[in-house]
Formats: C-alpha cells, sequence, structure tokens
C-alpha cells in the first residue's frame, strides 16, 4: 500500500486520474441516490390521481395520441365508418321494403339473413384480429383488398381496431333495396367491361333487373340450363342493420378509445350483400325451417365505402 501511494504521490498524472474517478464514482452514488427519491414523491402523487388523470400521464409517458386530429390521424377515416351522412342518405333515399313484398319475404323465408348476420359478425372479428383469410371469406376481392390496406394503415400508426359487443343475431335487418343482374359475376374482375356488352331494362317480381349480353353475339348455350352450377343471376341485396356490435380505435397503448365508441348502443350500418344464383331459388318462397343457406353471399359494400362498388 506505502509502495502504491509514493508511486502516485511521484506520479502527479496518475494522481489526477485516480481522484477524478472517486469525484465521479461519488456523484453517481449521489445522483442514483436523489433519483429514487424524486421516484417515491412521484408514486406517492400517481397515487392521488383520478382514473382520467392516470390515463393522461401513462399517454404522455409513453408518447401516445390522447385525441383524435382529423389532420394528424386522416389515415383512420379509410375504412368505412357509419358516418351519419352515409345512413341518413340511404334512409333518406330508401324506404325498407314492407313484410309483405316478395323480395322482403324471399330474403327472410329463403333464410338469407342468417348468411347475412354470419358474415356481418366474421368482417367484424377479422377486422378486429386482425385475419386477411376472414375478410377475403366474406368480402368481395374488390372490397377485401380495400378494408385489408385500411386496417394494416392503421395499424402501423400504431394504432390497434378493436370490437365490442359480440352479437349473433343482429336486433334488426332492413332490406333497403333489391337489384338483379343477370349475366354478371359476384367477383367484379370475372366481368367484362360495360362496353362488351349489350343491356337491356326490365323487372323481375317488382325489382329492377338488367339483362347483360355479349355485344358480339349471344354466347350462351340451352344447355346451361341444365348445368346445376350455372348461376346467371346476380342478386344483390342492400340492408340496414342495427346492432351493438361495432368497432373502434384504441389509441398506441390502449389507454384510450382514439376514434369511434366501445359503448352498447345500438348503431346503424349499411351492408350491401350479393350473390349468384339459379332461377329455381326465386320459388323458394315457403318459410320451411333447416332448409340449406345458399353460402355463397358475400359483402360487397361496407358503408358505401366504394361508393356502391361497381361492376366494371
Amino acid at each position: 500500500m506505502f509502495t502504491i501511494r509514493s508511486l502516485l504521490t511521484k506520479n502527479t498524472r496518475a494522481l489526477s486520474l485516480c481522484m477524478k474517478y472517486n469525484k465521479l464514482s461519488t456523484s453517481i452514488f449521489k445522483r442514483s441516490f436523489s433519483s429514487a427519491e424524486v421516484q417515491e414523491v412521484k408514486d406517492h402523487i400517481l397515487e392521488n390521481l383520478s382514473e382520467e388523470q392516470r390515463i393522461i400521464n401513462a399517454c404522455k409517458k409513453f408518447g401516445a395520441d390522447l385525441s383524435f386530429n382529423e389532420r394528424k390521424h386522416g389515415y383512420i377515416l379509410s375504412f368505412p365508418w357509419n358516418f351519419d351522412e352515409v345512413i341518413q342518405n340511404y334512409e333518406n333515399n330508401f324506404n325498407p321494403l314492407k313484410k309483405g313484398n316478395f323480395w322482403n319475404r324471399w330474403v327472410f323465408n329463403r333464410e338469407c339473413d342468417r348468411d347475412f348476420n354470419e358474415l356481418f359478425r366474421v368482417f367484424h372479428q377479422a377486422c378486429a384480429i386482425p385475419e386477411e383469410e376472414g375478410i377475403d371469406r366474406v368480402c368481395e376481392p374488390r372490397l377485401a383488398k380495400y378494408i385489408k390496406r385500411s386496417v394494416e394503415n392503421i395499424r402501423f400508426h400504431g394504432m390497434s381496431i378493436e370490437m365490442a359487443n359480440l352479437t349473433v343475431i343482429q336486433p334488426k335487418i332492413e332490406i333497403l333495396n333489391v337489384e338483379i343482374h343477370h349475366g354478371l359475376s359476384m367477383d367484379r374482375s370475372e366481368n367484362k367491361s360495360e362496353n362488351a356488352y349489350n343491356i337491356t331494362e326490365s323487372t323481375l317480381f317488382g325489382a329492377p333487373l338488367k339483362h347483360y349480353t355479349n355485344i358480339n353475339g349471344d354466347d350462351r348455350s340451352v344447355l346451361d340450363f341444365f348445368n346445376s352450377n350455372y348461376k346467371p343471376y346476380l342478386v344483390s341485396v342492400t340492408t340496414l342493420i342495427h346492432s351493438p356490435m361495432k368497432l373502434y380505435v384504441w389509441n398506441q397503448n390502449k389507454s384510450k378509445v382514439l376514434f369511434g365508441s366501445d359503448d352498447s348502443e345500438s348503431v346503424k350500418n349499411v351492408v350491401k350483400f350479393e350473390t349468384n344464383v339459379r332461377w329455381t331459388e326465386f320459388f323458394k318462397q315457403l318459410p320451411v325451417a333447416n332448409k340449406p343457406l345458399l353460402r355463397s353471399w358475400k359483402i360487397t359494400d361496407y358503408n358505401n365505402v366504394l361508393n356502391e362498388n361497381p361492376y366494371f
């Protein structure tokens, strides 16, 4: 020990470094003790904060957003939310079909509403998980592509879509409009351009019916009548669904609902369902229980996000 001290005394540079080290280590200990004392005071203050103040404190700590800002969070608006102006526009332009209407009876007696309920529920679940396969299963390809891109964009910014009030059977489904298109496919990618068709208009049991035939000559065959897979009638049903089931957006640390609501209040959504069927399906009007479901319906537009999702 005497030897080390004598060496340090003779070597002024080594002595200076040793003194700096002792000073630095002492300041570290003091800083650590001071920090712990401040943290204890903060914890004591947090105990007296309200729940809302705790949320605000947590958001500030992690840099999470506290409220929706249209300029900052505009990408959230690309999702098909049930905006009031969209719902009001449909309610002003369409009166729900009466119970005695042919197509209202057909939808419910054919038990298409069971398919509608399942598609509506799976749509919510697939967006909240999120599950691309589920979105593809219930949506027409063009709509599915749009929905997946919108959900991905929301999650890319650190937000998450969640679902509230899982509901299997929706309280109310109203039929706003029914249209029939003969010669088109529900999958928009399978249709030719509009200029490739001769289009004639008529009605079918009171619903508007459009016939699409090849402009270069009718390419249908009489043998198509016997083909069980030949389903030339595209049925389009626009519905107004009342349900407490809804989607909303969490902020980055899931401490606050940034957009939408997670309450139990019932809301309205305009949902367009479509399927291709044979002509024989139109006569299955008897309200017989346990009849096989069509299982071919798809959601083709949701709250008019694709402007009715044109066929061409």
